[in-house]
């Protein structure tokens, strides 16, 4: 019965991934993603992009850090296991997003599916892709050009 450890495995780097995105636990990042990951992401210019952890990372250290407080709400995490080294995890999420000096609007919520790709490696699930789909959103939308300011060395 391995299958449902593995699941379990997949599940669990995913809720730590998470976690350290609102926690900015840049290190804990870098160590569940590998060398390289595929993004795919509403926001990004040119659409999809295979880029290296160290900038994988950086581009969250780009404007997380802006806002005054993230929350990423996970829905259940679907798990399918493909070949040995391979799983996808597909889960509903809702993520709020604060900078409170922005008095007339300060939250800016999304509702997104992910559907994120992993791989076995050193001994366990790292991940190798992420795609978003965003579902909705809610709020002040400025909010991420605002936090992109904010999060710029000279701007901490």
């Amino acid at each position: 019965m391995v299958q449902p450890i593995e699941k379990m495995a997949i599940a669990e780097v995913v809720t730590r991934l998470f976690h350290a995105l609102d926690a900015h636990d840049w290190e804990t990042i870098g160590a569940l993603a590998t060398d390289s990951v595929d993004l795919d992401y509403p926001s990004k210019q040119g659409g999809p992009e295979l880029v290296s952890a160290n900038d994988f990372v950086s581009g969250l250290q780009s404007f997380l850090p802006g806002f005054d407080a993230t929350q990423h709400l996970l829905g259940p995490i679907v798990v399918e296991l493909g070949e040995e080294i391979e799983g996808t995890a597909r889960f509903d999420a809702r993520v709020t997003h604060l900078i409170t000096e922005a008095a007339d609007a300060p939250i800016w919520v999304i509702g997104c599916h992910y559907t994120l790709g992993l791989e076995r490696r050193d001994g366990g699930w790292k991940l190798c892709s992420s795609r978003v789909r965003v579902l909705y959103e809610e709020g002040n939308r400025d909010l991420e050009a605002a936090a992109r300011q904010r999060a710029q060395p000279s701007s901490l």
